[in-house]
């Protein structure tokens, strides 16, 4: 192994699609940070370009000397995608955060580049540094790879009235809402999984929706060929008319669609996720692509597919992709650097200054104050008892698109009413969409039926019924619950609000959600969180060891 005092810094970027750029980078003194695009520059939720973050990382004091130099591996991704094996970037995310010493290894998306084509299902076998293909399932040879589970997936939910992309998240939200109906008996004609774990996705059904929906609209796609349009026409008429927009009003026909897309999704992943464990004989499995970001599928996996461990990288999605290939380099390379994700928090560290810039460029609309720990977090979880909603800011960012207690908006969820507030009035989003409860992880089992820490909150888990009264904001329709434990070596602060709202309530969980406005990703800088801060109805934010107020607190 090397000596890590002489490695020089590493730095890569994602330019193999068109969307979630980012950049990674390893330190001369071992430390890896991670950036998404889409926190930076413009805002613009999963922005494909990468120099935005490059440059970012490059422009904060302590980072600059990590750039420019011989392993600086960055392409310039505005002047086209580069040919890159993009699923074997998933697969080392996952394996090498992992922590384990041996896994399978699945990697599950839309399609992305292996070997010179476009994968879109791929089964690995890690083992210490090294990652083997295993198999890989339903290539295409073409531009588009029509037979993707998760080109699959964005049909439904154009189906089912998505009309913007990367819905997914919101397609399986509602599904909780749906039931078997004749529309999961008709879309089982088109996609399901076999007796030996591999699938079937016939690419006439996502030709015919997404060329009548997203492709249409986004992409320019022509008009379907008869053969296609003709299927077209029989989910239009299975469904009682073409989809609506699910942002203004949600239908059974809705709700019953992406039921259907949902189930057939978890069969599917299912029976990859066995078929990955007879071929490796492993007792662990690694999930990767986007498709892993389906927290019902992850958690259906974990109760069902027979392994001991199930590990679901914090950024399954490709704004994975640069820490993927920064962590492959430190195993090829056998440097002596932990790539274990024992927390999510990879951003980059903001000085103290940023924080008091941001405050004094807004003070005549706000009011801080610093009244040191203690008496900031008794003064926090006194705030969450009276039903404010607190905007959360400490530390590096996450990783991934899940606020995990750096990056939050916290309430009570004991109030029935919060998660309606939330979803309508603070974040001006759909009424059907799920808050996530965060627990301290020594004792979630009370509360969730689940046996092991999920500190990405990677997993849907079922809310144990005597629980779900008590914490009715977290708990959606379905009784399930997308958790996030916190220990006391992940996040101390964190950790000690949780405690102290079990010591004022009893309950030692609370609401979180993502820290940001409507459309927009999560805040990234102190000057985004004071930004939000004034634009949304937040009672009160807690900027590193600022409590910072309005002069006028919202009207409820």
């Amino acid at each position: 192994m090397g000596d890590l005092a002489e490695l020089p810094p590493i730095v890569h970027g994602h330019a193999s699609t068109w969307h979630d750029g980012g950049v990674a980078l390893l330190s001369a003194e071992g430390e890896i940070v991670a950036l998404a695009s889409e926190r930076v520059g413009g805002r613009y939720k999963h922005h494909w370009n990468s120099g935005l973050a490059y440059h970012h990382l490059r422009g904060i004091d302590g980072y600059a000397r990590s750039f420019g130099g011989e392993h600086d591996y960055y392409v310039d991704n505005s002047l086209g995608l580069e040919p890159c094996d993009h699923h074997l970037f998933h697969a080392a995310s996952t394996f090498f955060g992992s922590g384990f010493d041996e896994a399978a290894v699945l990697v599950l998306d839309g399609q992305g580049e292996l070997d010179g084509h476009l994968a879109t299902t791929s089964i690995w076998h890690g083992v210490g540094p090294d990652l083997r293909l295993v198999e890989e399932l339903n290539p295409s040879s073409g531009p588009f790879a029509a037979e993707s589970i998760g080109h699959f997936y964005t049909a439904v939910g154009a189906l089912a009235g998505m009309r913007e992309l990367y819905a997914e998240g919101k397609t399986m939200a509602l599904a909780a809402y749906g039931r078997p109906s004749r529309l999961l008996d008709l879309l089982r004609e088109f996609a399901g999984t076999t007796a030996d774990g591999t699938y079937r996705v016939a690419p006439g059904f996502v030709r015919a929706v997404l060329a009548n929906t997203l492709g249409r609209e986004f992409f320019g796609w022509e008009s379907a060929t008869p053969e296609d349009q003709a299927l077209w026409e029989r989910f239009v008429a299975a469904r009682g008319g073409p989809p609506g927009d699910a942002r203004r009003a949600v239908t059974r026909a809705d709700v019953d669609i992406a039921y259907a897309g949902q189930t057939i999704l978890e069969e599917i992943v299912l029976g990859l996720a066995e078929r990955a464990r007879r071929l490796t004989g492993c007792t662990r499995l690694c999930l990767a692509g986007g498709v892993a970001l389906n927290c019902v599928v992850n958690g259906r996996v974990a109760r069902q597919a027979g392994f001991d461990q199930v590990f679901v990288v914090p950024a399954p999605g490709d704004d994975g992709q640069a820490i993927g290939k920064v962590l492959l380099e430190v195993k090829r390379r056998r440097l002596p650097v932990d790539t274990t994700m024992h927390t999510a928090y990879y951003g980059p560290r903001y000085p103290a200054a940023a924080v008091d810039q941001a405050l004094d460029a807004a003070r005549s609309r706000l009011r801080s104050s610093r009244p040191g720990q203690d008496a900031l977090l008794a003064e926090v979880v006194s705030r969450l008892e009276r039903g404010e909603v607190i905007g959360w800011y400490r530390g590096r960012s996450e990783l991934g698109p899940r606020a995990l207690g750096h990056r939050s908006i916290l309430a009570d969820p004991r109030r029935p009413h919060m998660r309606d507030h939330v979803n309508s009035v603070v974040k001006e989003r759909e009424w059907f969409r799920p808050l996530a409860p965060v627990v301290v992880e020594d004792r979630a089992g009370e509360y969730f039926e689940l046996d092991h820490p999920s500190p990405f909150m990677t997993f849907a888990v079922p809310v144990r019924p005597a629980k779900r009264a008590v914490i009715p904001a977290v708990t959606h329709v379905d009784g399930t619950a997308r958790v996030q434990t916190v220990s006391r070596e992940q996040d101390e602060v964190c950790h000690r609000l949780l405690c102290r709202f079990a010591d004022r309530t009893g309950v030692p969980v609370l609401l979180n959600t993502s820290f940001n406005r409507r459309d927009e990703p999560l805040v990234e800088t102190p000057a985004d969180a004071v930004a939000a801060f004034l634009a949304m109805p937040l009672d009160a934010l807690v900027l590193e060891d600022h409590l910072v107020t309005k002069p006028h607190p919202p009207v409820r």
